[in-house]
């Protein structure tokens, strides 16, 4: 009789010791249900963007336990919205959004926070403090950086165009603000024009080309990012002007570091989109399971034909 009860108690731990096992996510945290994450980004048609979801999707490997949901904002702030709704109504357990914009976003992602769901923006943020937690990188960084740049190569004097991005997007906020702030510093330098090409390649062209049939004197193009810089150092191309004229951009995508490599692009600022990714998923999963995340911020790096080389490692997934 002793033997049998000896025996129950154990057969009993052991049980509770497979359950306890089995509870324990990879990443440490015990859960006893499978962690859902809701995604939106900005636009599957940027980069940028899709380098984002790649990341989030290879750190996924390290959270068998983690389902990620996916969706891509079409650059529709309205959209967004709908989906970070969607994401409520299911029940998610934390969200990432890369918001298409600052202001227009910060109402939905407030709806997140209100009801509970830990929220985390990647890459661009919205006005104001909403609840969530931010991981990306300083625009106004990113932004000064590349006019610095640009005002040194002309030696503080000259005139730039600027292409923006979506106006009222959170990322060509900052970066205008960078470029404000160097060019306060240099009287010398004018902005002669100012456009948005929405982050998009060909309007950037189009609008370059436009710009370049006026005949004003352009010496440099300041692009917010990568793909509208490549877009204009096409134009500049085709108008048989680029020795003249001066193209940076933001990123760091792969087609700007050949760009680069060749003799073309002029310069770009590293844009971390893998650490960005991976760290806002690391971050979710923190928050769904109970633990406590804080703002990360990681910086821009100047990219030149003298550094190139070094950055291809640092864009492969």
């Amino acid at each position: 009789m002793k033997k049998e009860r000896f025996f129950a108690a154990a057969l009993t731990l052991m049980l509770i010791a497979a359950l306890t096992g089995c509870s324990r996510t990879a990443g440490g945290t015990d859960t006893e249900k499978k962690l859902v994450i809701g995604v939106t980004l900005q636009n599957m048609s940027e980069e940028f963007m899709t380098m984002l979801r790649g990341a989030m999707e290879l750190k996924l490997a390290e959270y068998p336990n983690v389902e990620l949901i996916i969706n891509d904002g079409e650059g529709k702030p309205d959209k967004q919205a709908a989906q970070l709704d969607s994401f409520i109504g299911q029940g998610v357990d934390a969200v990432i959004i890369s918001p298409v914009d600052a202001d227009a976003l910060a109402p939905a992602v407030k709806a997140v926070s209100d009801a509970g769901i830990p929220i985390i923006t990647c890459s661009a943020d919205v006005t104001g403090n909403q609840g969530q937690i931010w991981v990306g990188s300083e625009n106004e960084n990113g932004g000064s950086i590349e006019a610095e740049y640009v005002a040194n190569r002309l030696s503080g004097r000259g005139n730039i165009a600027v292409l923006r991005g979506p106006l009222g997007a959170f990322a060509e906020q900052g970066r205008f603000r960078g470029y404000e702030q160097v060019l306060a510093k240099y009287p010398d330098i004018k902005i002669v024009f100012d456009q948005t090409g929405n982050w998009q390649r060909e309007q950037a062209m189009s609008l370059v080309e436009n710009w370049l049939s006026t005949g004003t004197q352009i010496d440099a193009i300041l692009c917010q990012n990568d793909g509208m810089a490549l877009g204009a150092l096409e134009a500049v191309k085709a108008a048989g002007r680029k020795n003249g004229i001066i193209i940076a951009g933001i990123d760091a995508i792969q087609d700007a570091l050949d760009s680069i490599k060749a003799g073309e692009l002029d310069a770009t600022c590293f844009q971390d989109a893998i650490g960005q990714g991976m760290g806002a998923l690391e971050m979710a999963v923190k928050a769904a399971g109970g633990g406590s995340i804080s703002r990360n911020n990681i910086p821009f790096e100047l990219v030149t034909s003298e550094n190139v080389d070094g950055y291809y490692s640092r864009i492969k997934l």
